[in-house]
């Protein structure tokens, strides 16, 4: 059983990460102590390169001195205030686990839960509990966002630290309603998690043994790995999710294995990307050019009513669902203002850059003229003019992310729709055979 909790860090982030990976708390007993005479306090800081004499490991960071990483990060960011970083602790019951099991739990846990950010994990031995402490930096390396302690993140790192430990067969806290519906809201409102399902169910239906949902879900470009009676599924760059954890009892590898025994032999017929395609020029218009582009992939999306049942799709597609009210705006967009191929839009977005670059121009003189007067009168008169120009700036700003938007998206629906029935096949392979 793991208890975990984390709380914020406003001040001395060095001291913080000095605390957790002190030696007379993280050395490996199995070793001699003659093995530890490089562990000198220098200048409040210790060596811990050996992670096999100390119980310490550095996520996304250097093991010489994350401190100095953790504040290069937060400079490159301009992030330097506020909280510094989150102060995590995962205590396992007495007896359950050995250090060396014990800091190898903690290392995976923080891989899944913090994986953009930068962390140093290390193991105490100094009570009856052994337990871990994680020092995490709050501004992300990747991205530049800070880390979010919500309601999610916490049921979120309740349900990892859970998880592990049941691979490893250690024992769980029963769950509170509270954890229970915070991750269930999650697992709802998530678009990777319900395409997750939807290929899972997909995948199930049409295999005959485990072993074959296993490949099969690899071929769609999940990874996968089973440990203790428990799968796990991911995209690359994704979260890491325990299946029956995720989505319940029907995803537990027996229940799985009913379902397989269960099924019927489908033969699945895909409609081809071209029969999709006549079908719709068949109930609608067919527009031409970029505007026809999107008008086709909306229908492939959904965002019209088909005659036809709904057909699965590749994931390449599936995963723009979620951008579908993006997608939608930008259809509208070049309705209203008639642009239908590359050449429109090109143009149309040549006359708005050159109304914006005129106004950002104009908005600079006003500036300088601004630094020039020198009574509170000539100030006011042109910041009132300044403040006039702002919704017209801020209109075509927008118009120009909405053309730019629109020829880079235009170009990865042409080639999803191009690989349609590729991607399709490579993802529902008809045989079923063992």
């Amino acid at each position: 059983m793991a208890t975990t909790s984390i709380w914020s860090i406003k001040n001395n982030l060095k001291q913080s990460i000095n605390y957790i990976i002190n030696p007379k708390k993280t050395i490996n007993k199995d070793y001699s102590k003659d093995t530890y005479n490089y562990l000198e306090l220098t200048d409040n800081e210790y060596n811990f390169k050996q992670e096999k004499v100390c119980y310490v490991s550095c996520i996304n960071c250097s093991e010489n001195n994350p401190y100095d990483d953790m504040k290069f990060t937060k400079e490159q960011y301009g992030k330097i205030d506020g909280i510094l970083a989150f102060h995590g602790y995962q205590s396992f019951k007495e007896g359950e686990v050995t250090a060396n099991i014990a800091h190898e739990i903690g290392v995976k846990f923080a891989e899944e839960m913090f994986g953009d950010y930068e962390v140093v994990v290390a193991t105490h031995q100094n009570t009856n509990h052994i337990h871990n402490h994680f020092i995490l930096n709050s501004v992300s390396f990747k991205t530049g966002k800070k880390y979010n302690n919500n309601r999610t993140n916490l049921a979120k790192l309740r349900q990892i630290s859970d998880s592990i430990c049941a691979e490893y067969g250690l024992s769980v806290l029963e769950e509170d309603v509270g954890y229970k519906n915070t991750y269930k809201y999650k697992i709802l409102n998530n678009d990777y998690y319900k395409i997750m399902k939807e290929d899972l169910d997909n995948v199930i239906s049409y295999s005959v043994t485990l072993k074959q949902v296993i490949e099969r879900l690899k071929k769609i470009d999940y990874q996968v790995y089973s440990r203790n009676g428990i799968i796990t599924i991911y995209k690359d760059g994704y979260d890491k999710v325990r299946i029956e954890k995720a989505f319940g009892n029907d995803y537990s590898i027996d229940s799985i294995n009913k379902r397989l025994y269960l099924s019927r032999q489908i033969i699945f017929k895909p409609l081809t990307q071209r029969i999709i395609f006549e079908e719709y020029s068949k109930t609608y218009k067919h527009h031409k050019g970029i505007y026809g582009l999107y008008l086709y992939y909306c229908y492939l999306l959904k965002v019209f009513p088909e005659k036809h049942p709904k057909q699965y799709l590749p994931y390449s597609i599936r995963q723009d669902i979620k951008k579908m009210n993006q997608i939608s705006e930008e259809t509208r967009f070049m309705v209203k203002n008639n642009i239908e191929t590359i050449d429109d839009l090109k143009a149309f977005s040549k006359n708005n850059y050159q109304e914006y670059s005129s106004l950002m121009s104009k908005r600079e003189n006003l500036w300088k003229r601004y630094h020039r007067v020198k009574t509170e009168e000539d100030k006011s008169k042109i910041l009132t003019e300044i403040n006039n120009i702002q919704p017209s700036i801020k209109e075509l700003r927008k118009i120009k992310n909405y053309c730019n938007n629109i020829e880079e998206r235009s170009k990865i629906i042409q080639n999803n729709i191009n690989n349609f029935d590729k991607d399709l096949n490579k993802e529902k392979d008809n045989s079923r055979c063992l």
